[in-house]
């Protein structure tokens, strides 16, 4: 008996191909749908917090009075930051209004202060400048709070303050993005939108499956939000560039899924969910570099090897030493790093090359050189938190005087300039004090 070869089939994380060919209709993108859904980028900044005020919102008759309760959001502490990196926490002047406060919150986050902007934006929430159905401010406040709360470490508070927002599939907080036809004669049903921005609903998925303690809950969530990203991708009307974002949201979506299956503690799901990804184009460089530090993330070096031998791995040289470091391979890597180097030097990688150039050597034994190129980063002001807790661990095999080391150091730290990029007030832990 012959058996029918297996159809094509395709899952809500699969990027269709169907309607690649533009229409005639879809030179330009609808600017009701999803307006937005691009306010709001991963670090707060003046975008994601004036501009919704900027653009006339949805009118909404729902009250969102129930994001605003005071007992939702967590007091914050400074206990575990080093004196040098405490900053003082703003709150509302008398009569200081909805914009002025806004901007101060813009200011705070753009100088990486995103302790501080968590406690303030949970302050301009819990205040009487905000009307209960302005949906907008509210939104892009509540995503600061959860984001500034991920960057500080405080991942749990974010996951318990996430279930205030209940089920974001609900049609509560869907409303009808085109009007009415005056005649009432429309067959077609009216199109719905949801409210909360895209940014805020992808965090909300992960924050919410730990705060309520149901892994499997992300991973439904993820797939919930990509068959939304692929009605998108195959509406008649979209034009290409809308298009192409709601393909790179669709790709994002899957590498948060094996993310997830990774925390949930499930490689084997999670290497089949990275090789059932369709290929990737000959110019896609960043998701070359995110694929193949999930297959090493998981453990497959295997398949990593594979993605970095293809067609479309070009200028991939410096993810090399990553998989000499993954086979144990020191003595190798630090080889390979130095030559990286040569190509890399003067640009951005060049900070995060030679971090790992260091952890190779500490490895291989060589604890001195290690510890100069460390130190030689910091007196260059660089001061990321892996940066820190390595050298942190130098010092603590070379020394005796560690302690005295390690908070001289939190000094030297406390005296580079503020940065939007950086996390200010720095854990105990990123010095290993």
């Amino acid at each position: 008996m012959s058996t029918r070869p297996r159809s094509s089939t395709k899952g809500p994380l699969d990027i269709p191909d169907e309607l690649d060919t533009p229409s005639a209709a879809s030179t330009t993108s609808s600017g009701k749908r999803d307006s937005k859904s691009n306010v709001l980028p991963f670090y707060p900044d003046k975008d994601s917090i004036v501009s919704p005020r900027d653009n006339p919102p949805i009118q909404v008759n729902q009250s969102f009075s129930f994001l605003l309760r005071p007992e939702i959001f967590h007091p914050l502490s400074q206990l575990e930051i080093p004196l040098p990196f405490r900053s003082e926490f703003p709150s509302l002047l008398p009569g200081q209004s909805l914009d002025s406060a806004l901007l101060l919150l813009n200011d705070l986050s753009k100088s990486g202060h995103f302790l501080p902007a968590a406690h303030f934006a949970a302050t301009i929430l819990t205040s009487n400048l905000i009307a209960s159905n302005d949906y907008s401010t509210i939104f892009s406040l509540l995503y600061t709070r959860l984001t500034c709360l991920e960057l500080t470490g405080n991942t749990i508070l974010a996951a318990q303050e996430s279930k205030a927002l209940e089920d974001l599939n609900s049609v509560f907080y869907y409303v009808d993005a085109t009007p009415a036809p005056k005649d009432g004669n429309s067959e077609e049903s009216p199109e719905k939108t949801h409210l909360a921005p895209w940014p805020l609903r992808v965090v909300a998925v992960r924050l919410q499956s730990i705060g309520f303690g149901d892994s499997r809950r992300g991973i439904s969530g993820l797939y919930e939000l990509g068959l939304e990203a692929r009605k998108h991708i195959m509406r008649p009307d979209i034009g290409p560039e809308e298009k192409a974002m709601w393909k790179g949201r669709l790709a994002d979506l899957g590498l948060r899924v094996v993310n997830a299956l990774v925390e949930m503690g499930d490689l084997e799901a999670a290497r089949r969910s990275l090789a059932s990804m369709a290929p990737l184009s000959d110019d896609d460089t960043r998701g070359l570099h995110q694929r193949a530090l999930l297959h090493l993330r998981i453990g497959d070096i295997d398949s990593a090897k594979r993605l970095l031998s293809g067609p479309s791995s070009s200028s991939v040289g410096i993810l090399d030493p990553l998989l000499r470091m993954a086979e144990g391979r020191f003595d190798d890597a630090v080889a390979d790093w130095n030559g990286v180097l040569k190509t890399y030097s003067g640009t951005d990688d060049e900070v995060l090359i030679k971090q790992n150039l260091a952890v190779c050597l500490l490895y291989v034994g060589n604890l001195k050189q290690s510890r100069e190129i460390l130190e030689s980063l910091i007196d260059n002001h660089s001061s990321f938190q892996s940066l820190t807790f390595n050298l942190a661990t130098v010092y603590e095999l070379c020394s005796e005087n560690s302690g005295a080391l390690k908070l001289a150091l939190a000094e030297r730290v406390s005296r580079h300039p503020q940065s939007e990029h950086l996390n200010w007030e720095r854990p105990n832990g990123a010095f290993k004090i």
